[in-house]
């Protein structure tokens, strides 16, 4: 009876301990199943699917048989608590044709991620042979060529014809090309054609040319002064009239843009030789009366006035001395080169040394002619030769012969009416 009850109490200790066992493995099964994961991997076109109790992204990679290259990405999200989602994006090379560079880019990127990628910054001029939001993902077995062409705004001065330009990347010979521009022999460049274009650069073109021109330029003479006792202090005489020479000139001049901004003289060469004007300066004494066949003259330095014969008293400015001649007309009504009359009064000079219309005062330094008023009316060759200082007009061959030549002296007036003349 004992060993009975025993048995029975050994038989239920066991399965007892079997039950427990039981739930202990039910209860461990469970909490496996909570602690583990599922993993979703997308690698390309693979896919594959693990379930793990370590959720670390390395060991799930190396539980996947799965390693990442330098450039490639990884994207992980999760979809349930429970569910874990592992992208990977494998990088390939875009080949960017900027300057020749390459570079590496996600297959999921666009144009612009490329660019960007690259570090290339486009301006609004550029241009690129994709479009900014297409893949840059290469078909299989080829690679992305993402062609970048550069254009920039150029400031060309184009023999003082001055214009913006775009012209392509490259050297200013290239953008010379592009627009068409050829530089002539006589054009000069301000900038290097090899330098390279940028935005804002400075194009200037010129034209320069040189030409030889022959010109005839006046030589002015000089004057000389010699001093003689033969002719009263304040007196003067042309002996010798200058004369001007003249000289062949080459001169070398340059233009720009058909402007001309120099010249340089290279040569020159005298084709004339000038004469130098001889003038006799008097330094005789001075005489304040003297006696003439018309009777006595007084002269006043000091107030510049003349006293004639006849009582009459005049201003005077200047005072020439020279050689005197005398001509005759036998044409009825004779004019002279200023349109007056032919007459006893009217006498020729130099215009250039007595300009005509002067009040004249004519005595021979001699005292034996008195010719008196007189108005410069006309001229004459031997006072443009400067042999003769002035030329009475007289009625007669015979007054002329008389008169012959002499020296004079010459006062010319000062507010003495033409009318005076007449009166002789």
């Amino acid at each position: 009876m004992n060993n009975q009850k025993t048995n029975h109490f050994t038989g239920l200790k066991k399965a007892v301990s079997v039950a427990l066992m039981g739930t202990v493995c039910i209860t461990a099964a469970f909490s496996v199943a909570a602690l583990s994961k599922t993993v979703t991997v997308t690698d390309g076109e693979k896919t594959m699917t693990v379930n793990t109790m370590n959720p670390d992204t390395d060991a799930i990679l190396e539980n996947s048989g799965i390693s990442l290259g330098k450039n490639d990405k990884l994207v992980r999200t999760y979809s349930d608590s429970d569910s874990i989602n592992i992208s990977i994006l494998r990088a390939f090379n875009v080949d960017v044709k900027d300057n020749n560079k390459k570079i590496t880019a996600i297959s999921e990127n666009t144009v612009a991620d490329a660019l960007k990628a690259a570090g290339m910054t486009l301006s609004r001029n550029d241009s690129v042979s994709l479009s900014a939001k297409e893949s840059a993902k290469p078909l299989k077995g080829t690679e992305t060529e993402i062609k970048i062409s550069r254009w920039y705004t150029v400031n060309l001065d184009l023999r003082g014809k001055k214009s913006s330009e775009e012209v392509p990347a490259g050297t200013v010979k290239n953008a010379l090309e592009y627009l068409g521009i050829q530089l002539d022999k006589n054009d000069v460049l301000n900038v290097d054609q090899n330098k390279k274009v940028s935005d804002g650069l400075n194009i200037k073109i010129e034209r320069v040319e040189y030409k030889n021109v022959t010109k005839k330029e006046k030589i002015g003479y000089d004057t000389e002064t010699t001093e003689t006792d033969d002719l009263l202090t304040g007196q003067t005489k042309v002996k010798t009239k200058g004369v001007n020479g003249e000289r062949e000139v080459v001169y070398k001049e340059k233009y720009v843009n058909g402007k001309k901004v120099s010249s340089e003289e290279i040569s020159s060469e005298v084709t004339k030789e000038p004469v130098t004007k001889q003038v006799l300066k008097g330094t005789g004494k001075k005489v304040d009366r003297f006696s003439t066949s018309s009777g006595d003259i007084t002269i006043d330095e000091t107030n510049k006035t003349l006293t004639d014969p006849n009582g009459d008293t005049v201003k005077f400015t200047d005072v020439l001395t020279g050689s005197g001649t005398a001509y005759y007309s036998e044409e009825e009504h004779p004019l002279t080169a200023t349109g007056r009359d032919a007459r006893y009064g009217v006498v020729a000079v130099d215009p250039d040394i007595i300009p005509y219309g002067s009040i004249l005062y004519i005595v021979s330094n001699d005292g034996e002619v008195v010719y008196g008023y007189a108005v410069a009316g006309d001229t004459g060759g031997a006072l443009w030769e400067g042999t003769a200082i002035v030329d009475l007009y007289y009625d007669t061959l015979d007054e002329c012969c008389v008169f012959g030549r002499r020296d004079v002296t010459i006062y010319v007036l000062d507010g003495v009416p033409e009318s005076k003349t007449y009166e002789n």
